[in-house]
C-alpha cells in the first residue's frame, strides 16, 4: 500500500514550499552577499575555514524548513531515501567520515552537513510533495531573475556587474564570470525545453531563452558556451525516438563506439601517433582564442597532482585543501604567488580530498545516474532527456572548473536535485502512484 501525503498540508503549500526551497538554495549558493568589492569582484569577509556566519544562518533556515517538510510527509521521505541512488549516499558517508583523517576536520564536518542538507532538500521536494517538473522550473525561474538583475547590475553598475581585467566579462550579482555563464547555460537548456513543449506561452519562453542566452554570451565564458551548444544537442536528439525495438540503445551505443574507434584508426594512419590532449581541444580553443591548457589552470592541476601522490587512496580530507592562508593549499600560493579558491578541475580536486576511493564513489553514484535514466526514459522520454543534458553538462564542465561534491556550489546542487528526483518518479511508477497531475503541470503555480 502506498502513503499518501499529509492531509495537514493543502497541496499548494506543498507545491509552494518545495518551490522555495530550492530557489532559495540556488540563490544562497550564487548570489554575492557582500558590500566589498575589489578590483578583481565581490571579496569574501570571512576565513574559509570558520565559514560565513551569514550563509550558516541561510542554509540553516531552509534546512529546518526541509526537516519539517520531510517529516511531514515521512513515509514518502523514507521510502525515496531506501531507493536514492545508493553511490550517492555512500559518497556523503564517505565525506563524514574523511574526518577522522582530514587535515581539517571541523571543516570536513561542516561541510558534510550542507551535503546532508541538500539530500533533505532532495527528498523533500521530490514526487508526490513536488510534481516531476518542479524542481527543475524552479531552477529555471530562479536562473532567469539572477540572469535579468546581473544584466541590469552590469549596466547600472559597472564597477560591481563587470569584471575589466578579464575583458569587460559580466559577473553582474555573483561572485565570478564563469559562475554566471554556468547557470545561464543552464537556463538556455531549460528555456529550449519549454519552447519545445509549450507548456506555457510561446513569447514568454522565448523571452526567458533569449535573456539567459545573451547574459550567457554577455559572461564570456568559453567553457560554459561550448557546454550549452552541447546540451542543447543532447536534448534534442534524445528527446524523441528514432529508431524503435527492443534493443536501440544498445545498437545506438555500438554505433558510437564504432565511430570513435574509426576516427581513432583514421587518426592514427593519417597522423602517426593517437590524438594527444592539444589535438583533441586545439582547433576549438585556438578558435575561441583560448590556450589548450584552458588559461593556465594545467599549471595548477600539476601542482595539486603533488598533494594527491602523498595520500592517493583516502585523500585529505573532505573540504581540507582549498582554506586560504596557511592552509594545505599554501605550497600552491608560495609557487603561483597567488591562490587559487580551487584546482579548476572538479576530478583532480575529489582524488585529492578524497582519494582514490572518493573518486571511485563519485563516480559510481554518475554512474548509477545515468542507469536510471535510461529506465526512465521508458517511463518519460522528454523528462529523461532533459535531465540527460544537463548531467552532461555537469560531467564535462567540471574537467575545467570544480563544481561537483563542492558542497552547495550550482551544479553539485543540480546533481543531488536530479539524482533523487529520477529515483523518486522511478519509485513512484514501480508503485504505480504516480498521478497524471505530478506529471509537470507548474504551468499554473
Amino acid at each position: 500500500m502506498t502513503p499518501a501525503l499529509s492531509p495537514a498540508i493543502p497541496e499548494r503549500i506543498n507545491r509552494r514550499l518545495s518551490m522555495a526551497l530550492v530557489s532559495l538554495s540556488l540563490i544562497f549558493s550564487l548570489v554575492a552577499f557582500t558590500l566589498s568589492v575589489g578590483e578583481t569582484g565581490p571579496a569574501a569577509t570571512h576565513e574559509l575555514a570558520e565559514g560565513s556566519s551569514l550563509r550558516q544562518i541561510q542554509f540553516g533556515s531552509i534546512f529546518l524548513a526541509a526537516i519539517w517538510l520531510a517529516w511531514q510527509h515521512r513515509q514518502w521521505t523514507w521510502m525515496h531515501l531506501k531507493h536514492a541512488n545508493p553511490f550517492l549516499i555512500a559518497v556523503v558517508v564517505y565525506c563524514f567520515a574523511s574526518m577522522l583523517w582530514s587535515v581539517a576536520p571541523l571543516v570536513s564536518i561542516k561541510r558534510t552537513a550542507l551535503l546532508v542538507g541538500l539530500l533533505l532538500i532532495g527528498l523533500a521536494t521530490a514526487p508526490p510533495v513536488g510534481d516531476t517538473r518542479l524542481c527543475s522550473r524552479a531552477m529555471m525561474f530562479t536562473i532567469t531573475g539572477i540572469a535579468a538583475i546581473s544584466a541590469v547590475v552590469a549596466l547600472a553598475l559597472p564597477n560591481v556587474g563587470v569584471d575589466f581585467q578579464l575583458g569587460g566579462a559580466w559577473r553582474g550579482i555573483l561572485w565570478q564570470k564563469n559562475v554566471l555563464g554556468s547557470i545561464t547555460g543552464f537556463g538556455v537548456i531549460l528555456w529550449l525545453r519549454e519552447c519545445l513543449t509549450r507548456d506555457m506561452p510561446l513569447p514568454r519562453c522565448l523571452a526567458g531563452l533569449v535573456l539567459c542566452f545573451f547574459v550567457l554570451v554577455m559572461s564570456k565564458s568559453t567553457t560554459s558556451l561550448i557546454v550549452t551548444v552541447l546540451g542543447c544537442g543532447i536534448y534534442l536528439a534524445l528527446r524523441r525516438k528514432y529508431l524503435a525495438g527492443r534493443y536501440t540503445q544498445v545498437v545506438i551505443s555500438m554505433a558510437l563506439i564504432l565511430t570513435v574507434m574509426l576516427l581513432l584508426h583514421f587518426g592514427y594512419v593519417i597522423t602517426g601517433h593517437l590524438p594527444t590532449w592539444d589535438d583533441l581541444v586545439g582547433p576549438i580553443t585556438g578558435a575561441l582564442n583560448k590556450s589548450s591548457d584552458f588559461t593556465g589552470r594545467g599549471e595548477i592541476w600539476k601542482l595539486v597532482l603533488l598533494s594527491v601522490e602523498r595520500h592517493p587512496i583516502w585523500g585529505i580530507g573532505y573540504g581540507g585543501f582549498w582554506l586560504g592562508d596557511g592552509s594545505a593549499s599554501q605550497y600552491i600560493k608560495d609557487l603561483l604567488a597567488w591562490m587559487p579558491a580551487t584546482g579548476h578541475q572538479g576530478y583532480i580536486d575529489i582524488l585529492n580530498e578524497l582519494g582514490a576511493v572518493g573518486l571511485g564513489l563519485t563516480i559510481a553514484a554518475l554512474l548509477w545516474h545515468f542507469y536510471q535514466l535510461g529506465r526512465l526514459a521508458f517511463i518519460d522520454r522528454e523528462e529523461a532527456a532533459i535531465h540527460f543534458s544537463l548531467i552532461v553538462l555537469v560531467i564535462v564542465s567540471n574537467f575545467s572548473e570544480s563544481q561537483l561534491l563542492a558542497d552547495v556550489a550550482f551544479q553539485n546542487i543540480y546533481f543531488f536535485y536530479s539524482s533523487l528526483n529520477v529515483s523518486a518518479i522511478l519509485d513512484l511508477h514501480r508503485k504505480g502512484a504516480l498521478p497524471a497531475a505530478a506529471r509537470g503541470g507548474l504551468a499554473h503555480a
